[in-house]
């Protein structure tokens, strides 16, 4: 297959250009390793509580958790792009530069990822026994995290897993989802227009300065890259994205103290965390797209919630039927009317 992007360069750059984790003693980074295995084994039960998710969670406790450092999230971002962008791109012609420079690109962007990304889910990773998925949790990061906001590390173990098996446990729900996701974002790629392209590149690169003053009204740095046919598209995958994270959020804040005792201390320090930093950093934090993910999780937050209030999980669950049973932009922040769409009409 002839490669969209320089593979090797990505993650030769990449594992480079990683900073170097927290220092933790041998046998303590073996305990977190340990607990955080015990604690993602653990989170699946509480999820299917909460959720109603019975079947899916049984399909999900089959998903792998890896445990990994910096450079091996790299290396796994690789191959997850590996795995998505070469069906979007599978009929674009594009140079040795062209692959090279995307190669540098990818490769750069996680190299400053690696240090923040906590837990991940990657819902096209193939097994070796054809099941799709694996959940990835950073020691390393996990590590510092807890360590800044004076968390109860088996606490904090539990509380991010739950958020990681969340996603597990979507997928399972919903296993349509990752194929449409790769279909539209190839439908992304395929839509082409040259001209248009260049004009919306030169306005993109004149939000540069806003994007570094630390303005807080910057459009997501995708927007201006894209045509209204793309941005149509953007848009609604991005709702599907807002959705799940959102979910997860719910979740993972849903378990009470009976199952993680700081639940509340540990959400209002994350999220004080989510938002701290200094102008630097909050501008690398928009040019690789923190800021944008961070609204997702709180947009996406608020349409469960207010679906709950009107008809529980039961109700919700219906959001992993198909397709048309997503929410669409407008509807994430009016979850009423999904209601009446999906939920009551059924």
């Amino acid at each position: 297959m002839d490669l969209a992007i320089n593979y090797a360069v990505a993650v030769a750059l990449g594992t480079r250009l990683v900073r170097p984790g927290p220092a933790i003693a041998q046998d303590e980074a073996a305990h977190l390793v340990a607990d955080l295995h015990r604690a993602s084994a653990a989170a699946l039960g509480s999820v299917a509580e909460i959720t109603g998710l019975d079947q899916a969670c049984e399909a999900a406790a089959n998903v792998p958790v890896m445990v990994i450092d910096r450079r091996g999230f790299v290396r796994a971002n690789v191959q997850l792009a590996e795995s998505v962008v070469n069906v979007a791109l599978a009929d674009q012609e594009l140079s040795w530069l062209a692959k090279y420079g995307a190669g540098v690109q990818l490769g750069s962007a996680l190299a400053l990822l690696s240090a923040r990304v906590l837990g991940q889910y990657d819902p096209f990773h193939q097994g070796p026994n054809g099941a799709k998925g694996r959940v990835l949790l950073v020691a390393p990061n996990v590590y510092r995290f807890e360590c800044l906001v004076r968390a109860n590390p088996r606490d904090f173990h539990l509380w991010i897993s739950l958020h990681e098996l969340t996603h597990a446990a979507q997928i399972a729900a919903a296993p349509w989802l990752p194929d449409w996701i790769s279909d539209r974002l190839a439908e992304l790629v395929a839509i082409d227009d040259q001209p248009g392209a260049i004009k919306r590149l030169t306005r993109a690169a004149r939000q540069l300065p806003d994007l570094f003053a630390d303005k807080t009204d910057v459009p997501p740095k995708m927007v201006g890259l894209l045509s209204p046919a793309q941005a149509y598209i953007f848009q609604e995958v991005t709702a599907v994205m807002s959705l799940l994270e959102g979910h997860a959020d719910v979740i993972m804040d849903s378990v009470g103290p009976k199952v993680v005792r700081s639940v509340d201390q540990m959400r209002h320090r994350f999220d004080a965390r989510r938002v701290a930093g200094g102008r630097l950093d909050r501008a690398a934090r928009r040019l690789i797209g923190i800021e944008a993910k961070t609204a997702q999780y709180v947009q996406g937050a608020d349409f469960v919630r207010g679906v709950l209030s009107e008809v529980g999980h039961e109700g919700l669950n219906l959001v992993w039927s198909g397709p048309d049973a997503m929410p669409t932009t407008t509807e994430l922040d009016d979850p009423a009317a999904w209601c009446q769409r999906v939920a009551k009409a059924t």
